[in-house]
């Protein structure tokens, strides 16, 4: 009987032992897992917050790139201007009174002179050396700009010196010099090519900066001692820092007579900063400023810079001694009870699944106030109601637009009455068709505009909106949002605009006609040979450019508004096309148009519009082709249509530039070598005749390869004969050989 009591307690102490060890194995691999995980955890939770302190770094000195950008930016824009102005002077004191006028517009704290060096011979014939520059006297405040030709002179042959050979080479880009330092001041230079009407090089524009404001900008944006803020050029000259004092002081001491600190390097401040044991323990970030290269750096105290990195660390390390702690203690009733040892697992369950809570309840709100800060700081007006169309958000701007009434909570039939809605035609908009409620009814509303009264009656307010429902998984609409922008001022600048246009164009037909008029009469009373004869020669055909000029400023102007009035009739599409091909080689006899013979082609549309969208293509084919390049011409009909195309094999136009093409004012080549000048109208205008004829004008271009371009026109299958038409009234049509002909 004891034999079989010892042999059972043996057996339950065995049993107990082998419990024990299973529960301390359970309770180490608990915790081997919990902390791997917390390692794990607090790795990425580092790396998160190390990514974010260096965004940070970056973000600051990022700031800082930009702040010099915009300096530079201004300086930039002044150069372009002094180019632009300076191409077309021919006599020496306008040219002075203009570099007056831009320096005395230019700030005092940032630009120190301006000059023009022109081309040798390119000013006047005979004057090889033309080199204006203008400045202000640094030593005394408030004096007039100096006006000097000193450097204009056979001993210093400005177009031999490098900084004027690399504003050639660069092709009218921004070129900037390396800082230099006269009479104890620090100075950078801007340079760029400028060009005539025809595009030739006429010589080279600079622009001398001020480089103390750079330094100010360093010393405001350095915040902190423990992080310095600092510039340097592109070849490594030192432009601002914060210890320049320390650095000009140090370099001194070594032997060195800098008067300023852009006499000094990165590698002699790398050398100081070894010394002042400032190398070790520090991160560095660097940036560029676009187009001039500078480089600005931040070295911060990596200390500092992760400070919360190294908290971090240290709450894991005292998590993981009451980790193991706990599990220690835990594991021993684990191996007691199997009760606990449930209870612990549950509890252990709860507890990953509330940080999981809190993780995702963390990110819900972080989400939300990005998502409040991006509604709050939007330009335009955000809306969303409920189903029953009760405003459940509205973001600041759209308080601002519609006023106190569109607070959250408030119904859109409680607002509809404050504004009163009414489309652009005036008729007003019915509460149903409003764009919120078509958008509760399912519906997206897009870019739709009507007129509103604002929040300070009477004000009128013209707005774009759009709407769109929200559902949910099954489809159904639960809510709508509705994003208005208030485009009033654009609608009453482009009318202001249409209407300056306008007004110009009739105020300026009267005197041009009676200055032709007047030159016309001076000419037959005058020997077309003599020298006054050619004059008024001249005269008369500056004034039929700017006729035309007015008229295309008139024609683009109706067109805008709708105003553009056509007279359309049956015309025969071959003799037009014909005729403007006459009139387009009398004007380019270099460059030969060869047209494919087509039969007679009848189209309905006004005569004299339709042949100024061809003049204006072929006149744009022709104008950017090399001399002696062809330009294909080919007449298609197909079906109930009519296709034009002309293919030129000239400079093309940039694939960036493509879309805009057709846009007012807007010329792709401007500014470029191949800049042809013009207003930035035919196309636009071309366009405008083609869709009010029911056609359509496409474009296709590579740059180098050439241009083709496509109208298409709704074709006349059966011709009736139209009263009242006159053979002179038929244009002339030139010779046209079979297949492919050559017009020379």
């Amino acid at each position: 009987m004891r034999t079989h009591d010892r042999s059972s307690s043996s057996r339950e102490k065995a049993t107990a032992r082998r419990s024990l060890s299973l529960a301390l194995l359970l309770t180490v691999l608990v915790g081997v897992l919990l902390t791997i995980g917390l390692l794990d955890f607090d790795r990425r939770a580092r790396h998160g917050q190390e990514q974010e302190a260096l965004a940070q770094q970056l973000a600051r000195i990022q700031e800082l790139a930009s702040q010099l950008s915009t300096t530079l930016r201004g300086a930039e824009q002044l150069m372009d201007t002094l180019a632009v102005l300076a191409g077309p002077p021919e006599e020496k004191h306008v040219l002075e009174e203009l570099m007056r006028r831009v320096l005395a517009s230019a700030p005092e704290s940032t630009i120190y002179g301006l000059g023009v060096w022109f081309e040798p011979g390119r000013f006047l014939p005979g004057t090889r050396h033309m080199g204006p520059y203008i400045h202000r006297e640094v030593a005394r405040h408030g004096a007039l700009p100096l006006l000097t030709y000193e450097w204009s002179t056979p001993a210093y042959d400005y177009f031999r010196q490098p900084w004027y050979q690399q504003a050639r080479a660069r092709g009218g880009r921004l070129v900037i010099s390396e800082p230099y330092v006269e009479e104890d001041q620090p100075y950078e230079t801007l340079s760029r090519a400028f060009f005539d009407d025809q595009g030739r090089l006429r010589g080279v524009v600079s622009v001398d900066l001020f480089l103390p404001q750079v330094t100010d900008m360093v010393r405001h944006a350095n915040l902190s001692p423990s992080e310095f803020l600092y510039v340097a050029s592109p070849a490594g000259a030192l432009l601002a820092h914060p210890r320049e004092e320390q650095l000009l002081a140090w370099a001194r001491a070594r032997g060195r007579p800098v008067r300023s600190l852009c006499e000094l390097t990165l590698v002699e401040l790398r050398t100081w900063e070894h010394e002042q044991g400032l190398d070790r323990g520090r991160h560095r970030t660097e940036v560029r400023v676009p187009q001039v290269g500078w480089r600005v750096f931040a070295s911060t105290d990596e200390g500092v810079l992760f400070k919360a990195v190294h908290r971090q660390a240290g709450l894991v390390v005292a998590l993981c001694v009451m980790l193991w702690g706990g599990l220690g203690a835990s594991g021993l009733a684990m191996a007691r009870s199997e009760r606990t040892r449930a209870l612990m697992r549950t509890l252990a369950e709860r507890q990953r699944q509330e940080k999981e809570r809190q993780r995702l309840l963390a990110q819900v709100r972080q989400r939300s106030a990005e998502l409040h800060a991006i509604l709050e700081g939007m330009v335009d007006a955000v809306v969303v109601t409920d189903a029953l169309g009760v405003i459940t958000l509205a973001n600041r701007a759209a308080l601002k637009l519609f006023g106190q009434a569109m607070h959250e909570g408030s119904r859109l039939d409680s607002v509809y009455p404050h504004h009163r809605p009414r489309g652009l035609d005036g008729r007003a908009l019915p509460f149903d068709e409003v764009p919120m409620n078509r958008a509760l009814r399912g519906e997206q509303v897009g870019d739709t505009e009507f007129i509103i009264t604002g929040p300070q009656a009477p004000q009128q307010l013209v707005l774009r909106l759009n709407s769109a429902p929200i559902r949910d998984e099954s489809g159904r609409v639960i809510a709508a949002v509705s994003v208005a922008r208030d485009i009033t001022q654009a609608i009453e600048l482009e009318r202001l605009q249409g209407d300056f246009v306008r007004m110009a164009a009739h105020e300026l037909k009267t005197p041009l006609t009676v200055m032709k008029s007047f030159a016309q009469l001076a000419r037959r009373a005058e020997n077309s040979s003599s020298a006054l004869g050619r004059l008024l020669e001249g005269i008369c055909r500056g004034v039929d450019r700017m006729d035309r000029l007015v008229r295309t400023l008139l024609d683009a102007s109706q067109l805008q508004s709708g105003q553009l009035r056509f007279e359309k009739e049956e015309v025969e599409l071959r003799a037009l096309v014909e005729a403007a091909i006459v009139r387009t080689i009398a004007n380019h006899p270099n460059n030969p148009i060869h047209l494919r013979t087509v039969p007679d082609t009848w189209v309905f549309g006004d005569r004299a519009r339709l042949a100024q969208v061809l003049a204006e293509l072929l006149d744009n084919a022709a104008r950017y082709s090399p001399m002696g390049q062809d330009v294909e011409v080919a007449v298609t009909p197909d079906g109930d249509v009519v296709e034009i195309c002309i293919h030129d094999q000239g400079i093309g136009i940039p694939a960036e530039q493509r879309e805009r093409v057709f846009e007012r004012f807007y010329r792709a080549h401007a500014g470029s070598p191949h800049d042809r000048g013009g207003l930035g109208l035919g196309l636009f205008l071309a366009r405008g005749i083609v869709l009010q004829h029911g056609g359509r004008l496409e474009l296709e271009s590579r740059e180098g390869e050439g241009t083709r371009v496509r109208l298409r026109l709704p074709r006349l299958l059966e011709r009736r004969p139209t009263p009242g038409r006159t053979s002179g009234e038929t244009p002339v049509r030139p010779p046209v050989e079979s297949g492919y002909g050559g017009f020379h």
